[in-house]
């Protein structure tokens, strides 16, 4: 019955069993193979999707952060202008998350938006009590334009290196 580790070898061979499992294991595993790579291909695209997808959401709210700030500066000190303030203050706070959670880097500096938070709450003329309106060429309202530009050419240029 059993012999050497030989024997048995040649004798399995010799039945046409090997044969018989080649035909069952060796299709089964391309299938498996090719069914994960498939599977982490289709990964990839959707992390990208919906990456693209976020970055989008946040380019939006830099553009409605800087078309809110320009309304609100560009009025007197006064109910709209107040309501236009409380409406920019938790759209800069869901930006920062969504810059933080994007984790995008440029030049090995990862991307947020201080510089346009700066520029729209550090000015000098937001939240000011009393204030007049600002004239549309004034530099507060350039720079305000200055940073969410420079925002999303940075944002984008994240992207595209990093989904070479």
């Amino acid at each position: 019955m059993a012999g050497t580790a030989k024997e048995i070898i040649v004798e399995f061979i010799n039945s046409g069993l090997a044969m018989e499992l080649t035909k069952i294991i060796l299709p089964s595993a391309l299938v498996i193979i090719g069914w994960i790579v498939v599977s982490r291909g289709n990964d990839k695209r959707e992390t990208r999707k919906e990456t693209r997808q976020f970055l989008d959401r946040s380019l939006a709210s830099a553009e409605y952060i800087r078309e809110k700030a320009i309304e609100c500066l560009t009025l007197p000190d006064g109910i709209a202008c107040k309501k236009l303030e409380l409406a920019i203050e938790p759209e800069l706070m869901r930006l920062d998350h969504a810059l933080n959670l994007l984790d995008l880097k440029i030049s090995g500096t990862k991307i947020s938006a201080l510089e346009l938070r700066t520029a729209v709450t550090n000015n000098g003329y937001y939240r000011v009590c009393g204030r007049a309106e600002l004239n549309l060429d004034h530099r507060v309202l350039q720079d305000i334009n200055i940073q969410a530009a420079a925002l999303s050419a940075n944002l984008e240029g994240a992207y595209r290196s990093t989904y070479k």
